[in-house]
């Protein structure tokens, strides 16, 4: 007769068991936390990205444009994103820069239908509880900002001079800073 040999158990999980399981609850915990969350304080960044692709569009736009003013439009092209602060949207006024529509480019209301991108709507920004605050030199506040043909901003309290700032708030702040020379930035 064999003598009887111990039949040895093993007990527990094995190290790469461990790390399997480590890693698949991690990635749950990242994926369930985040819809737990929520939009709220991340719905004002959202904005500022936006606003900044915005105004460089329209900086852009302006610095590519070479037409000078013409008799039929005294005033050339505005290049310009407007304000409104009750409800708060933004964007542009027309995105048509033929030659005989430059006066909507420098209308006050804001086009969504031609720039849905580069526009947002009042319920947008209210169902978000974002508001925003456009300060011209830390002091006037701005209806709107638009480019000249060097990229330089102009608002509708006078030039940059000092920089303009434009601040979303909700749950956090955002702001939006235009240097007097044209650089956007978030600040």
């Amino acid at each position: 007769m064999k003598p009887q040999q111990a039949i040895n158990y093993q007990r527990g999980f094995s190290l790469i068991e461990l790390i399997i399981v480590i890693v698949l609850i991690g990635i749950l915990a990242v994926t369930v936390g985040s819809r737990m969350v929520g939009t709220n304080g991340f719905a004002e960044f959202s904005y500022q990205s936006r606003l900044i692709a915005s105004l460089r569009t329209m900086q852009t736009r302006a610095m590519y444009d070479t037409r000078p003013a013409t008799p039929t439009n005294p005033s050339g092209y505005c290049f310009k994103i407007n304000f409104i602060n009750s409800p708060a949207a933004f964007g542009p006024p027309s995105l048509n820069y033929a030659a005989a529509d430059g006066s909507a480019t420098c209308a006050a209301n804001i086009d969504h239908l031609g720039a849905p991108h580069l526009a947002t709507t009042s319920s947008e920004m209210a169902d978000n509880k974002v508001q925003f605050t456009s300060i011209n030199d830390g002091a006037d506040p701005i209806t709107y900002l638009r480019f000249d043909n060097l990229g330089h901003p102009l608002s509708s309290a006078g030039q940059c001079a000092g920089g303009c700032k434009i601040e979303l708030s909700g749950e956090q702040i955002a702001a939006v800073c235009i240097a007097a020379q044209g650089y956007i930035y978030a600040c």
